[in-house]
Protein backbone atom coordinates (compact mmCIF):
# COMPACT_ATOMS: atom_id res chain seq x y z
CA UNK A 1 0.00 0.00 0.00
CA UNK A 2 1.19 3.43 -1.01
CA UNK A 3 -1.10 5.72 -2.18
CA UNK A 4 -3.72 7.11 -0.26
CA UNK A 5 -6.36 9.58 -0.57
CA UNK A 6 -5.84 11.83 2.50
CA UNK A 7 -9.58 13.84 2.51
CA UNK A 8 -10.19 16.56 5.09
CA UNK A 9 -13.96 17.99 5.64
CA UNK A 10 -12.71 21.83 6.67
CA UNK A 11 -15.59 24.31 8.40
CA UNK A 12 -15.13 26.48 5.00
CA UNK A 13 -13.21 24.12 2.16
CA UNK A 14 -13.16 20.26 1.03
CA UNK A 15 -9.35 19.09 0.86
CA UNK A 16 -8.38 15.74 -0.78
CA UNK A 17 -4.97 14.72 -1.51
CA UNK A 18 -3.30 12.20 -3.13
CA UNK A 19 -0.10 10.87 -1.04
CA UNK A 20 2.72 8.92 -1.96
CA UNK A 21 3.70 8.10 1.36
CA UNK A 22 7.30 6.11 0.07
CA UNK A 23 8.29 9.36 -1.09
CA UNK A 24 5.68 12.00 0.83
CA UNK A 25 4.76 13.47 -2.21
CA UNK A 26 1.51 15.02 -3.04
CA UNK A 27 0.37 13.84 -6.16
CA UNK A 28 -3.11 15.47 -6.81
CA UNK A 29 -4.71 18.03 -4.60
CA UNK A 30 -8.28 18.74 -5.23
CA UNK A 31 -10.25 21.30 -3.45
CA UNK A 32 -13.96 22.06 -2.85
CA UNK A 33 -15.51 25.05 -1.44
CA UNK A 34 -17.75 23.75 2.00
CA UNK A 35 -21.14 25.68 0.79
CA UNK A 36 -23.38 23.07 2.93
CA UNK A 37 -23.94 25.46 5.40
CA UNK A 38 -28.24 26.05 6.49
CA UNK A 39 -29.98 29.35 6.57
CA UNK A 40 -29.76 30.20 10.13
CA UNK A 41 -32.88 30.70 12.53
CA UNK A 42 -31.01 32.62 15.03
CA UNK A 43 -27.54 33.85 14.68
CA UNK A 44 -26.96 31.27 17.60
CA UNK A 45 -27.20 28.65 15.42
CA UNK A 46 -24.50 26.84 12.66
CA UNK A 47 -25.68 24.01 10.77
CA UNK A 48 -24.90 22.43 7.94
CA UNK A 49 -26.59 20.04 5.13
CA UNK A 50 -24.72 16.06 5.27
CA UNK A 51 -25.98 15.66 1.92
CA UNK A 52 -24.30 18.86 0.44
CA UNK A 53 -21.25 17.43 2.43
CA UNK A 54 -21.53 14.15 1.03
CA UNK A 55 -22.15 15.06 -2.85
CA UNK A 56 -18.77 17.88 -2.44
CA UNK A 57 -17.12 15.13 -0.65
CA UNK A 58 -17.39 12.50 -4.02
CA UNK A 59 -16.52 15.22 -6.09
CA UNK A 60 -13.29 15.41 -4.70
CA UNK A 61 -12.49 11.87 -4.30
CA UNK A 62 -13.85 11.19 -8.03
CA UNK A 63 -11.52 14.36 -9.16
CA UNK A 64 -8.48 12.47 -7.24
CA UNK A 65 -9.22 9.42 -9.04
CA UNK A 66 -9.06 10.85 -12.49
CA UNK A 67 -5.65 11.53 -12.50
CA UNK A 68 -5.17 7.70 -13.12
CA UNK A 69 -2.89 6.72 -10.42
CA UNK A 70 -3.43 3.87 -8.38
CA UNK A 71 -5.22 4.26 -5.03
CA UNK A 72 -4.58 1.92 -2.39
CA UNK A 73 -7.24 3.48 0.34
CA UNK A 74 -8.73 6.12 1.65
CA UNK A 75 -8.42 8.39 5.06
CA UNK A 76 -10.68 10.70 6.45
CA UNK A 77 -9.75 13.94 8.88
CA UNK A 78 -12.10 16.97 9.46
CA UNK A 79 -13.47 19.79 11.94
CA UNK A 80 -14.22 18.04 15.25
CA UNK A 81 -17.11 18.86 18.07
CA UNK A 82 -19.76 18.95 15.43
CA UNK A 83 -22.72 16.65 15.80
CA UNK A 84 -25.36 14.78 13.63
CA UNK A 85 -27.95 11.93 14.35
CA UNK A 86 -28.63 9.17 12.06
CA UNK A 87 -30.61 6.41 12.30
CA UNK A 88 -30.57 2.25 11.70
CA UNK A 89 -29.63 2.66 8.23
CA UNK A 90 -27.18 5.62 8.75
CA UNK A 91 -28.95 8.26 7.36
CA UNK A 92 -29.36 11.51 8.38
CA UNK A 93 -31.99 12.39 10.62
CA UNK A 94 -30.57 16.02 11.36
CA UNK A 95 -28.47 18.53 10.12
CA UNK A 96 -24.71 18.90 11.14
CA UNK A 97 -24.83 20.86 14.40
CA UNK A 98 -20.82 22.42 14.01
CA UNK A 99 -18.74 23.58 16.25
CA UNK A 100 -19.73 26.81 15.75
CA UNK A 101 -23.13 26.42 16.97
CA UNK A 102 -24.29 28.12 20.34
CA UNK A 103 -28.28 27.29 20.24
CA UNK A 104 -26.43 26.05 24.38
CA UNK A 105 -26.21 29.64 24.57
CA UNK A 106 -29.96 30.78 23.82
CA UNK A 107 -31.90 31.97 27.17
CA UNK A 108 -34.76 29.72 28.18
CA UNK A 109 -37.93 31.31 29.91
CA UNK A 110 -36.83 31.39 33.01
CA UNK A 111 -33.92 33.29 32.32
CA UNK A 112 -31.45 30.39 32.44
CA UNK A 113 -29.15 28.73 29.31
CA UNK A 114 -29.02 25.16 28.85
CA UNK A 115 -25.55 25.88 29.25
CA UNK A 116 -26.04 26.87 32.50
CA UNK A 117 -28.31 23.63 33.30
CA UNK A 118 -25.57 21.29 32.08
CA UNK A 119 -22.76 22.39 34.11
CA UNK A 120 -25.69 22.51 37.28
CA UNK A 121 -25.99 18.63 36.35
CA UNK A 122 -22.52 18.00 36.46
CA UNK A 123 -21.43 20.00 39.44
CA UNK A 124 -19.27 17.75 41.69
CA UNK A 125 -17.74 15.84 38.78
CA UNK A 126 -13.97 16.01 38.00
CA UNK A 127 -13.72 16.90 34.00
CA UNK A 128 -9.92 16.70 34.02
CA UNK A 129 -9.29 13.03 32.59
CA UNK A 130 -11.56 13.98 29.57
CA UNK A 131 -9.39 16.75 28.70
CA UNK A 132 -11.43 19.53 28.42
CA UNK A 133 -14.45 20.98 29.80
CA UNK A 134 -17.60 20.94 27.40
CA UNK A 135 -18.04 24.24 25.60
CA UNK A 136 -20.81 25.59 23.46
CA UNK A 137 -20.69 23.77 19.96
CA UNK A 138 -19.54 20.22 21.91
CA UNK A 139 -20.89 17.25 20.45
CA UNK A 140 -22.57 16.78 24.29
CA UNK A 141 -23.34 19.84 24.71
CA UNK A 142 -25.47 20.03 21.51
CA UNK A 143 -27.01 16.43 22.59
CA UNK A 144 -27.96 17.76 26.01
CA UNK A 145 -29.81 20.50 23.98
CA UNK A 146 -31.48 18.13 21.94
CA UNK A 147 -32.79 15.97 24.64
CA UNK A 148 -33.53 18.86 26.67
CA UNK A 149 -35.76 20.59 23.74
CA UNK A 150 -37.50 17.54 22.83
CA UNK A 151 -35.94 17.74 19.47
CA UNK A 152 -34.20 14.52 19.16
CA UNK A 153 -35.38 12.76 16.39
CA UNK A 154 -37.22 9.72 17.79
CA UNK A 155 -35.32 7.20 14.97
CA UNK A 156 -32.00 8.14 16.16
CA UNK A 157 -29.83 4.98 16.79
CA UNK A 158 -26.35 6.54 16.76
CA UNK A 159 -25.07 10.12 17.27
CA UNK A 160 -21.55 10.83 15.49
CA UNK A 161 -18.95 13.09 13.68
CA UNK A 162 -19.33 14.31 9.89
CA UNK A 163 -16.89 12.61 9.57
CA UNK A 164 -17.15 9.38 11.42
CA UNK A 165 -20.58 9.36 9.16
CA UNK A 166 -18.84 9.93 5.77
CA UNK A 167 -17.03 7.12 6.94
CA UNK A 168 -19.46 4.93 7.53
CA UNK A 169 -21.21 5.54 4.07
CA UNK A 170 -18.13 5.22 2.09
CA UNK A 171 -17.59 1.68 4.18
CA UNK A 172 -20.95 0.56 4.30
CA UNK A 173 -21.24 0.90 8.18
CA UNK A 174 -22.83 2.89 10.89
CA UNK A 175 -20.55 5.11 12.00
CA UNK A 176 -17.77 4.95 14.65
CA UNK A 177 -15.61 7.09 16.38
CA UNK A 178 -11.66 7.10 17.27
CA UNK A 179 -10.14 8.50 20.34
CA UNK A 180 -9.48 12.22 19.09
CA UNK A 181 -13.11 13.44 17.67
CA UNK A 182 -14.20 11.20 21.19
CA UNK A 183 -12.53 13.81 23.28
CA UNK A 184 -13.96 16.83 21.58
CA UNK A 185 -17.20 16.27 22.73
CA UNK A 186 -15.87 16.52 26.46
CA UNK A 187 -17.27 13.46 27.36
CA UNK A 188 -14.52 11.02 26.90
CA UNK A 189 -12.39 10.03 29.50
CA UNK A 190 -8.43 10.03 28.01
CA UNK A 191 -6.92 7.78 30.50
CA UNK A 192 -9.26 4.88 30.31
CA UNK A 193 -10.08 5.23 26.37
CA UNK A 194 -14.17 5.10 26.88
CA UNK A 195 -17.40 7.69 27.19
CA UNK A 196 -17.62 8.69 30.43
CA UNK A 197 -20.39 7.03 31.71
CA UNK A 198 -20.63 8.84 35.23
CA UNK A 199 -21.17 12.40 32.41
CA UNK A 200 -23.64 10.58 30.33
CA UNK A 201 -25.44 9.62 33.19
CA UNK A 202 -25.98 12.64 34.84
CA UNK A 203 -26.94 14.86 31.38
CA UNK A 204 -29.40 11.66 31.50
CA UNK A 205 -27.83 11.09 27.76
CA UNK A 206 -28.64 7.52 26.59
CA UNK A 207 -24.95 5.49 26.33
CA UNK A 208 -26.47 3.29 23.81
CA UNK A 209 -26.19 6.37 21.02
CA UNK A 210 -22.69 7.12 21.71
CA UNK A 211 -20.70 5.09 18.74
CA UNK A 212 -18.13 2.11 19.33
CA UNK A 213 -14.23 3.56 19.47
CA UNK A 214 -11.66 2.16 16.97
CA UNK A 215 -8.48 3.04 17.06
CA UNK A 216 -7.39 6.00 14.99
CA UNK A 217 -6.48 5.09 11.27
CA UNK A 218 -8.23 1.75 11.79
CA UNK A 219 -9.11 -0.25 8.85
CA UNK A 220 -13.04 -0.05 9.14
CA UNK A 221 -13.96 -2.00 6.19
CA UNK A 222 -13.49 -1.92 1.82
CA UNK A 223 -14.71 0.52 -0.14
CA UNK A 224 -18.84 -0.03 -1.03
CA UNK A 225 -18.24 -1.38 -4.60
CA UNK A 226 -21.39 0.87 -5.97
CA UNK A 227 -19.38 4.20 -4.63
CA UNK A 228 -16.40 2.85 -5.88
CA UNK A 229 -17.60 2.30 -9.14
CA UNK A 230 -19.16 5.84 -9.93
CA UNK A 231 -15.44 7.51 -8.25
CA UNK A 232 -13.68 5.77 -10.49
CA UNK A 233 -12.33 3.68 -7.81
CA UNK A 234 -11.32 0.18 -6.86
CA UNK A 235 -13.89 -1.17 -5.07
CA UNK A 236 -13.45 -3.04 -1.55
CA UNK A 237 -10.11 -0.94 -1.21
CA UNK A 238 -9.34 0.24 2.75
CA UNK A 239 -11.55 2.95 4.41
CA UNK A 240 -10.01 4.14 7.42
CA UNK A 241 -11.31 5.19 10.65
CA UNK A 242 -11.29 8.95 10.40
CA UNK A 243 -9.35 10.88 12.79
CA UNK A 244 -9.57 14.86 13.79
CA UNK A 245 -8.03 17.43 12.09
CA UNK A 246 -5.92 18.91 14.90
CA UNK A 247 -4.24 16.03 15.22
CA UNK A 248 -4.54 15.53 11.43
CA UNK A 249 -2.54 18.92 10.88
CA UNK A 250 -0.26 18.03 13.62
CA UNK A 251 1.32 14.74 12.15
CA UNK A 252 1.13 16.65 8.21
CA UNK A 253 3.08 19.54 9.14
CA UNK A 254 5.70 17.36 11.03
CA UNK A 255 6.32 15.24 7.92
CA UNK A 256 7.59 18.28 6.42
CA UNK A 257 10.18 18.47 9.45
CA UNK A 258 14.09 17.24 8.56
CA UNK A 259 13.68 13.45 9.77
CA UNK A 260 16.35 13.93 12.76
CA UNK A 261 14.14 16.57 14.20
CA UNK A 262 12.24 15.33 17.41
CA UNK A 263 8.63 15.66 17.38
CA UNK A 264 9.05 16.98 20.98
CA UNK A 265 10.79 20.41 19.33
CA UNK A 266 7.91 21.82 17.50
CA UNK A 267 5.41 24.02 18.00
CA UNK A 268 2.42 23.97 15.83
CA UNK A 269 0.82 27.13 15.13
CA UNK A 270 -2.79 26.77 13.02
CA UNK A 271 -4.48 29.25 11.23
CA UNK A 272 -7.82 28.73 9.78
CA UNK A 273 -11.25 30.25 10.52
CA UNK A 274 -10.40 29.14 13.98
CA UNK A 275 -7.16 29.47 15.44
CA UNK A 276 -5.14 27.10 17.17
CA UNK A 277 -1.43 26.26 18.95
CA UNK A 278 -0.42 22.93 19.80
CA UNK A 279 2.74 21.10 21.16
CA UNK A 280 3.06 17.69 22.05
CA UNK A 281 3.69 16.18 25.91
CA UNK A 282 5.25 12.97 26.86
CA UNK A 283 2.21 12.38 28.63
CA UNK A 284 -1.64 13.03 30.20
CA UNK A 285 -0.65 16.61 32.00
CA UNK A 286 -4.02 18.12 33.06
CA UNK A 287 -5.94 20.78 30.94
CA UNK A 288 -6.62 24.05 31.85
CA UNK A 289 -10.00 25.83 30.88
CA UNK A 290 -8.50 27.26 28.00
CA UNK A 291 -5.82 24.74 27.01
CA UNK A 292 -6.88 21.27 26.62
CA UNK A 293 -5.33 17.89 26.45
CA UNK A 294 -5.99 16.13 23.33
CA UNK A 295 -4.91 12.73 22.46
CA UNK A 296 -2.57 11.57 19.50
CA UNK A 297 -2.23 7.99 18.21
CA UNK A 298 -0.37 5.27 19.91
CA UNK A 299 -0.83 6.57 23.91
CA UNK A 300 0.29 10.25 23.16
CA UNK A 301 -1.03 13.57 23.44
CA UNK A 302 -1.36 17.01 22.38
CA UNK A 303 -1.51 20.20 24.28
CA UNK A 304 -4.31 22.48 22.60
CA UNK A 305 -4.91 26.40 22.66
CA UNK A 306 -7.60 27.25 20.53
CA UNK A 307 -9.15 31.20 19.49
CA UNK A 308 -12.42 31.20 18.33
CA UNK A 309 -12.18 33.29 16.02
CA UNK A 310 -8.28 33.35 14.25
CA UNK A 311 -8.31 33.62 10.70
CA UNK A 312 -11.98 35.35 10.77
CA UNK A 313 -10.78 37.94 12.72
CA UNK A 314 -8.52 39.59 9.25
CA UNK A 315 -12.04 38.32 7.70
CA UNK A 316 -13.71 41.01 10.00
CA UNK A 317 -11.65 43.85 9.18
CA UNK A 318 -11.83 43.01 5.33
CA UNK A 319 -16.09 42.78 6.04
CA UNK A 320 -15.32 46.05 7.44
CA UNK A 321 -13.47 48.12 5.12
CA UNK A 322 -15.85 46.95 2.54
CA UNK A 323 -19.10 47.53 4.09
CA UNK A 324 -17.34 51.33 4.99
CA UNK A 325 -16.47 51.52 1.07
CA UNK A 326 -19.79 50.65 0.14
CA UNK A 327 -21.61 53.45 2.16
CA UNK A 328 -19.86 55.98 -0.21
CA UNK A 329 -20.88 53.82 -3.27
CA UNK A 330 -17.60 52.40 -3.74
CA UNK A 331 -17.49 48.31 -4.26
CA UNK A 332 -13.84 46.63 -3.88
CA UNK A 333 -13.57 42.75 -3.66
CA UNK A 334 -12.45 40.98 -1.28
CA UNK A 335 -9.50 39.84 -2.92
CA UNK A 336 -8.54 43.33 -3.75
CA UNK A 337 -8.78 44.45 0.13
CA UNK A 338 -6.66 41.90 1.55
CA UNK A 339 -3.94 42.71 -1.28
CA UNK A 340 -4.06 46.49 -0.31
CA UNK A 341 -3.79 45.49 3.37
CA UNK A 342 -0.69 43.20 2.83
CA UNK A 343 0.44 46.55 0.83
CA UNK A 344 -0.18 48.47 3.90
CA UNK A 345 1.16 46.27 6.64
CA UNK A 346 4.43 45.71 4.80
CA UNK A 347 4.54 49.51 4.83
CA UNK A 348 4.32 49.82 8.97
CA UNK A 349 7.37 49.28 11.54
CA UNK A 350 5.07 49.09 14.17
CA UNK A 351 1.59 49.27 15.56
CA UNK A 352 2.12 53.29 17.11
CA UNK A 353 0.31 51.93 19.99
CA UNK A 354 -2.35 50.25 18.76
CA UNK A 355 -3.60 47.33 20.26
CA UNK A 356 -6.31 44.70 19.14
CA UNK A 357 -7.88 42.06 21.37
CA UNK A 358 -8.91 39.48 18.69
CA UNK A 359 -12.00 37.51 20.67
CA UNK A 360 -14.65 39.15 18.39
CA UNK A 361 -16.41 35.70 18.76
CA UNK A 362 -15.80 35.61 22.80
CA UNK A 363 -13.16 33.00 24.29
CA UNK A 364 -13.90 28.87 24.52
CA UNK A 365 -13.97 28.45 28.62
CA UNK A 366 -14.73 31.72 30.11
CA UNK A 367 -17.73 33.63 29.21
CA UNK A 368 -16.87 36.77 30.58
CA UNK A 369 -15.19 37.60 27.21
CA UNK A 370 -18.08 37.90 25.06
CA UNK A 371 -16.52 40.64 22.42
CA UNK A 372 -12.58 41.97 21.45
CA UNK A 373 -11.50 45.33 21.55
CA UNK A 374 -9.31 47.98 20.17
CA UNK A 375 -7.26 49.96 22.22
CA UNK A 376 -4.79 52.88 22.50
CA UNK A 377 -6.65 55.11 19.90
CA UNK A 378 -4.75 58.34 19.44
CA UNK A 379 -5.79 60.65 16.40
CA UNK A 380 -2.15 60.11 14.87
CA UNK A 381 -2.11 56.11 14.72
CA UNK A 382 -6.00 55.01 13.55
CA UNK A 383 -4.90 54.22 10.15
CA UNK A 384 -5.65 51.20 7.83
CA UNK A 385 -2.69 49.67 7.91
CA UNK A 386 -1.49 50.09 11.39
CA UNK A 387 -4.67 48.53 12.03
CA UNK A 388 -4.53 45.55 10.43
CA UNK A 389 -0.67 44.75 11.38
CA UNK A 390 -2.00 45.53 15.06
CA UNK A 391 -5.35 42.92 14.52
CA UNK A 392 -2.95 40.26 12.70
CA UNK A 393 -0.32 40.75 16.14
CA UNK A 394 -3.60 40.50 18.18
CA UNK A 395 -4.45 37.25 16.89
CA UNK A 396 -0.79 35.36 16.76
CA UNK A 397 -0.91 37.15 20.69
CA UNK A 398 -3.77 35.71 21.58
CA UNK A 399 -2.68 32.03 20.98
CA UNK A 400 1.06 32.68 21.94
CA UNK A 401 -0.32 33.63 25.29
CA UNK A 402 -2.17 30.88 25.95
CA UNK A 403 1.06 29.15 25.06
CA UNK A 404 3.05 30.68 27.35
CA UNK A 405 0.65 30.63 30.37
CA UNK A 406 0.52 27.00 30.33
CA UNK A 407 3.91 25.83 30.19
CA UNK A 408 5.30 25.91 26.94
CA UNK A 409 8.19 28.57 27.04
CA UNK A 410 9.80 26.06 29.31
CA UNK A 411 9.62 22.90 27.55
CA UNK A 412 12.47 24.15 25.11
CA UNK A 413 11.11 24.01 21.27
CA UNK A 414 13.11 25.53 18.43
CA UNK A 415 10.68 26.46 16.34
CA UNK A 416 7.02 27.13 14.88
CA UNK A 417 5.37 25.41 12.24
CA UNK A 418 2.77 27.84 10.39
CA UNK A 419 0.32 26.01 8.46
CA UNK A 420 -3.01 26.61 8.19
CA UNK A 421 -5.24 29.15 5.29
CA UNK A 422 -4.38 32.09 7.22
CA UNK A 423 -0.93 32.06 7.11
CA UNK A 424 -1.02 30.65 3.13
CA UNK A 425 -3.18 33.52 2.59
CA UNK A 426 -1.25 36.49 4.51
CA UNK A 427 2.74 35.46 4.06
CA UNK A 428 3.35 38.39 6.55
CA UNK A 429 2.25 36.47 9.25
CA UNK A 430 5.24 34.21 9.49
CA UNK A 431 7.08 36.98 9.92
CA UNK A 432 5.03 38.22 12.94
CA UNK A 433 4.91 34.94 14.23
CA UNK A 434 8.52 34.61 14.51
CA UNK A 435 8.77 37.91 16.25
CA UNK A 436 6.21 37.44 18.79
CA UNK A 437 7.24 33.90 20.01
CA UNK A 438 10.96 34.45 19.39
CA UNK A 439 11.67 31.35 17.63
CA UNK A 440 12.50 30.41 13.80
CA UNK A 441 9.24 30.24 11.93
CA UNK A 442 9.09 27.12 9.07
CA UNK A 443 5.73 26.98 6.96
CA UNK A 444 5.45 23.51 5.35
CA UNK A 445 5.73 22.49 2.36
CA UNK A 446 2.22 20.29 1.98
CA UNK A 447 0.09 22.90 1.95
CA UNK A 448 -2.86 21.11 3.17
CA UNK A 449 -1.37 19.15 6.24
CA UNK A 450 -4.92 18.06 7.68
CA UNK A 451 -5.27 15.66 4.59
CA UNK A 452 -1.81 15.03 4.61
CA UNK A 453 -1.79 13.63 8.14
CA UNK A 454 -4.89 11.42 7.43
CA UNK A 455 -3.80 9.91 4.27
CA UNK A 456 0.12 9.36 6.29
CA UNK A 457 -1.63 7.78 9.60
CA UNK A 458 -2.63 4.09 8.30
CA UNK A 459 0.44 3.82 6.36
CA UNK A 460 2.47 4.75 9.77
CA UNK A 461 0.46 2.35 11.55
CA UNK A 462 0.56 -0.34 9.23
CA UNK A 463 4.26 -0.69 8.47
Amino acid sequence: MTNVIGLDLGTTTLTGVLLDADSRVVLRLVQRRNDAARQAALPTRAEQDPARLYSLALEVLAELAAGGDPVDGVAITGQKHGLLCVDGEGQPLTPLFSWQDQRTAEALPDGVTTFDRLHARLAGLDWHENGCRIAHGYGAATLFWLHQQRELPSGTVRVCTIAGWLAGQLSGQLPVSDPTFAASWGVYDLLEGVWNVAFLRRLDLDERLFPPIRPSGDRLGGLVSEVARDLGLTGGIPVFNAWGDTQASFAGALLASPPQESTQQAILFNLGTGGQICWQVPGFESPAERVETRPLPVGRFLRVGSSLCGGAAYAWLNQTVRAWLAEFGMEVSELAVYERLGDLVAACEDTAGLRVQTTFLGVRGDPAVQAGSIMGITPENMRLGVLARATLIGLVDELRDLYLAHGGGAAGHTHVLATGGGVRKNPLLAELIEERFGLPVRVPCFKETAAVGAAMLPLLLNR
